[in-house]
């Protein structure tokens, strides 16, 4: 693999591991801030499906 794969790599696992913060693990920080840290992880579940899809080669 070379550097830029294993960075693509890197962003895909940190993708996954962001997938499984489950709403009880969200329910375990004070409440006024849960929605908040919600969509933040959303929106960087979207910015990281974003730069892992435009990253990989297209096929024609």
């Amino acid at each position: 693999m070379n550097r830029k794969d294993d960075s693509v790599q890197h962003l895909v696992s940190l993708l996954e591991n962001l997938e499984k913060v489950s709403l009880q693990d969200i329910a375990q920080i004070p409440p006024s801030q849960q929605h908040i840290l919600a969509e933040k992880i959303e929106s960087l579940q979207d910015e990281l499906k974003a730069l892992i899809s435009d990253d990989e080669p297209m096929t024609h």
